[in-house]
């Protein structure tokens, strides 16, 4: 038992060797997630009670806001590289905070068609600053890291990030949500994620200019490729391909990690109440992954990171099966009373297994992309690797439209109520369509498993731990 705690805290001890870079990047990680999560939360009930769309409009365009988050991830990347870490945060953070202040005030002072399009782009505008800031921080954190500490280090940013992420749920979400009203509330939270982004620039001003001066000395002489020469040269790349392939596959329970924010707000109020706690419950998840991650960082980091993504993927699409079951089942656990008590049993359940399942795989995907990157093509890799969001984002946000306004329509509860609405035609029926979708990726996978693995290329000795483990798995 000694043995096990003092090997947990060795772990964390190796941090004393990141630099203030390092820290300077999960404040920007972390202020941002204030304000990204909680965004996310209310965008879908913003674009349909502050600007007038429809549920389908709404899910067509949150659905073509992350698809140009991983558009511009994509050419972005080589950009970031180019400019250095710096002047990039400069600029995506000067980006966020002009489209959340317009996002904020838009409403109060438009109305109608020009609302509608204003908001269109600003929602562009943000996503370009959303992806130049993710890029940006994967690109960072491998700089910012070595081979010794980078596993912990990524636990550490991803563990961060979900203190964030719960913070913006119950304190941001709810806080400004029952002192403004739900109307109000989502505007007045786009203004805090106005303010946030000032922070975030302070801090990038803060970060040391000694990395960007120093790959630009290596890069001095060198002729500068375009984002396409890049592409075509890493695409050439096995490890790349290997990469793209396993995304492909991942695609379906990909659709399990967008469905909290493009399903879940208006799921949540229409099947219960319209004063639902969001932040509350958006905050479960990222509560139990900083529970987890400090517990099982030790642990996680002894396994091998292909095999702890699948598992990941598996348990995250298992998680479905809760809100799939029909409510007389739940309604015959012992202890449910009603139709609320059995739809927050099956709602918690859902949060907790899928938490457990982003656990293991979240962590390990930042650092799988990182460990596979050559040095000097980190940026673009990690925006490269966003490629098969192509196809998952735009998918669900107009999947979730359609499936919302055909079994999760405002109005749904009341036929729940009278118990004669069809399995066919219930909200449950939406997660089993959700489900059979996000299943295909795990068999997917364990089909093509020998055509997936790739084993990390990091500096020196980086992944040693890993190799018997990656090797049995490419076997």
């Amino acid at each position: 038992m000694f043995e096990a705690v003092k090997n947990y805290f060795s772990e964390f001890k190796i941090l004393k060797t990141v630099s203030k870079d390092f820290w300077l990047v999960n404040a920007i990680q972390f202020f941002d997630g204030l304000a990204y999560f909680a965004v996310i939360i209310v965008i879908s009930l913003y674009l349909t009670d502050s600007v007038g769309f429809s549920d389908m409009e709404a899910g067509a365009w949150q659905g073509i806001f992350f698809l140009f988050i991983t558009a511009f991830m994509f050419a972005v990347g080589s950009i970031c590289d180019t400019l250095g870490v710096k002047k990039t945060f400069y600029i995506a953070t000067a980006l966020l905070g002009l489209s959340r202040i317009g996002l904020g005030i838009a409403p109060q002072i438009a109305a109608g068609g020009g609302l509608k399009y204003f908001v269109m782009a600003m929602l562009i505008v943000m996503a370009l600053g959303t992806a130049m800031l993710v890029t940006n921080t994967n690109a960072a954190l491998r700089h910012f890291t070595t081979p010794e500490n980078r596993g912990t280090g990524f636990n550490v940013y991803y563990l961060i990030m979900n203190i964030g992420a719960a913070i913006a749920g119950f304190g941001v979400t709810d806080g400004f949500r029952a002192a403004f009203g739900p109307v109000n509330g989502n505007l007045m939270i786009f203004n805090f994620s106005f303010v946030m982004a000032l922070i975030c620039f302070f801090c990038a001003w803060l970060i040391s200019k000694r990395h960007d001066d120093a790959a630009a000395a290596e890069k001095s002489g060198v002729t500068e490729k375009t984002p396409l020469q890049i592409f075509a040269e890493v695409w050439k790349e096995s490890a790349f391909q290997k990469l793209v392939l396993f995304l492909v596959l991942t695609l379906g329970v990909r659709l399990v990690f967008t469905h909290q924010t493009m399903v879940m707000p208006k799921y949540y109020v229409r099947t219960l109440y319209n004063d639902f706690e969001l932040g509350l419950v958006n905050s479960l998840n990222p509560i139990i992954i900083v529970v987890g991650l400090v517990l099982f960082i030790p642990i996680i980091n002894k396994f091998n990171i292909v095999k702890l993504l699948v598992v990941g993927m598996t348990i995250s699409a298992l998680s479905l099966l809760f809100l799939a079951v029909p409510n007389s089942w739940i309604m015959a656990v012992p202890g449910i009373t009603n139709l609320n008590q059995a739809y927050l049993y099956i709602i918690v359940a859902q949060i907790f297994v899928f938490a457990v399942g982003e656990l293991i795989f979240s962590p390990r995907f930042v650092e799988y992309v990182a460990s596979v990157a050559p040095k000097d093509k980190v940026a673009a890799y990690m925006g490269l690797s966003a490629l098969p969001m192509f196809i998952a984002r735009p998918i669900n946000g107009f999947v979730s439209g359609m499936l919302i306004s055909s079994y999760c329509y405002d109005g749904i509860r009341a036929k729940i109520d009278t118990g004669h609405i069809p399995y066919l035609q219930s909200p449950e029926w939406m997660w089993m369509i959700y489900f059979i979708l996000a299943a295909i990726s795990p068999i997917a996978i364990l089909l093509w498993r020998n055509k997936v693995t790739s084993e990390a290329t990091d500096d020196s000795d980086a992944g040693k731990k890993d190799e018997p483990a990656a090797e049995e798995a490419a076997h």
